[in-house]
């Protein structure tokens, strides 16, 4: 982070909402409530960890955004995963849970709603009929597609103790001025909710957006995208919504403040996207507003990348249940793993007053990183502490402004494993 950009994010935390008040978007218009007769969402967690037993937690490791497709696909995802939430689309639908899916199964299996020339129309939709209208004005080849039928099972029994919850990533959102963003695209672990249709958009060969006005995604307001993601939990305190790549996106940087304004339950942001960590400035930047952020750690489509890396949460929960990984999720739980091979653990994460600690299980090197950059190292270490000196909220000058403070660890084994905690909020 510059320093213009330190000094930016201080004069968005001052119009940053306190925890307790009435939530604001980055413009200061007020965020959506909570449904009538709801109680409000709890605020994300601050102090993740703190009720953490590390001596007993399991440590399983999940990832939010993995697209996975064959058989192929699942055997490679599940030497790095024992949580699956897979996130496809088109149409963006759980593939939730696994055993049931076939080829072709939301072709003839789509019963929920749809946006429809600009207005959300519920199912069940008839693809065999819709398409059918003007089948004879397509190609050969897609001719010979029609009619869709179901096809054979997709995958094996997933191998004992996997466990899975739904997912999918959806995209193709309007924005507050009415216009589209391709690129936004935001998941939702934990979540039934679906939106689009099968008809991929860089290719809608059946011409079904053309011919019927049906969006291939969601079509409506992100917020109200959001909101149905929210509404569509399995469980009311576990999972929610993160933001997707925002470095491949190119978002405009108050999009991702609005998001995490609009509710606690929108988590945060990936950081290592597709083996990258070029997301790692970008979320510094966020929690330097003084917002929490949770980070996410994925391989979106690039789960064989030559080099290894398979970003991954690796879930710290008291039982080995799916119930007990989203809730994981939903209170910071976690911490990310660039390889998501089991190379370095942490074993400790703990914050006191104005004290940060934390344990790997090998030695590793050790950095604690506040808005003011890395303010500790230990090299070869299998612990690192820092504490905060004076004062360190926005009433100390802004260069002495800590903000947060996270830790992160480098394998010295030659694996590249990298180690991400969750942040601590330190205002």
């Amino acid at each position: 982070m510059t320093r213009r950009e330190f000094f930016s994010a201080g004069a968005a935390l001052a119009a940053a909402p306190a925890l307790g008040a009435i939530p604001q978007s980055a413009d200061g218009a007020v965020a959506a409530a909570p449904a009538a007769g709801s109680a409000a969402p709890a605020p994300r967690n601050r102090h993740p960890y703190r009720d953490v037993d590390w001596a007993s937690a399991h440590q399983v490791r999940g990832t939010t955004h993995v697209h996975c497709k064959t058989q192929r696909d699942l055997d490679d995802i599940l030497k790095r995963v024992d949580f699956l939430t897979l996130s496809n689309y088109y149409p963006s639908a759980p593939w939730y849970p696994l055993a049931k899916m076939t080829e072709n199964y939301y072709r003839v299996h789509h019963d929920f709603p749809v946006t429809v020339k600009g207005k959300r129309v519920d199912g069940p939709f008839d693809w065999n009929k819709i398409v059918g209208q003007w089948i004879k004005d397509l190609p050969p080849e897609l001719q010979k597609e029609y009619p869709f039928k179901e096809g054979g099972k997709l995958f094996k029994p997933l191998p004992e103790g996997v466990l899975e919850a739904p997912n999918a990533e959806h995209h193709s959102f309007r924005l507050e001025n009415g216009r589209g963003n391709g690129h936004l695209h935001l998941n939702s672990p934990g979540s039934l909710f679906a939106s689009g249709t099968f008809d991929q958009w860089q290719k809608r060969r059946f011409q079904t957006g053309e011919r019927g006005g049906y969006n291939f995604g969601s079509g409506e307001f992100w917020g109200t995208a959001v909101d149905r993601m929210i509404e569509g939990l399995m469980f009311p305190d576990g999972g929610g919504v993160t933001i997707n790549h925002p470095v491949w996106s190119s978002y405009d940087r108050n999009l991702i403040l609005k998001m995490l304004d609009h509710d606690p339950r929108v988590l945060g942001m990936e950081v290592i996207e597709g083996g990258s960590t070029n997301g790692e400035g970008y979320w510094d930047w966020v929690l330097a507003t003084g917002r929490q952020c949770f980070g996410f750690f994925v391989p979106d489509h690039d789960i064989r990348n030559k080099d290894g890396s398979f970003g991954v949460s690796v879930l710290l929960t008291p039982e080995r249940t799916v119930h007990a990984c989203l809730k994981a999720y939903r209170d910071g739980n976690f911490y990310g793993a660039k390889r998501g091979l089991n190379e370095l653990k942490f074993t400790k994460i703990v914050f006191k007053g104005t004290t940060v600690e934390a344990e790997t299980d090998k030695p590793a090197r050790l950095e604690v990183i506040t808005a003011l950059g890395v303010v500790k190292k230990a090299e070869k270490a299998t612990s690192v502490k820092w504490t905060m000196e004076g004062v360190y909220g926005w009433s100390a000058p802004r260069e002495k402004a800590h903000v947060f403070a996270r830790v992160k660890a480098y394998a010295l084994d030659g694996s590249g494993e990298e180690l991400f905690s969750q942040p601590y909020m330190l205002v």
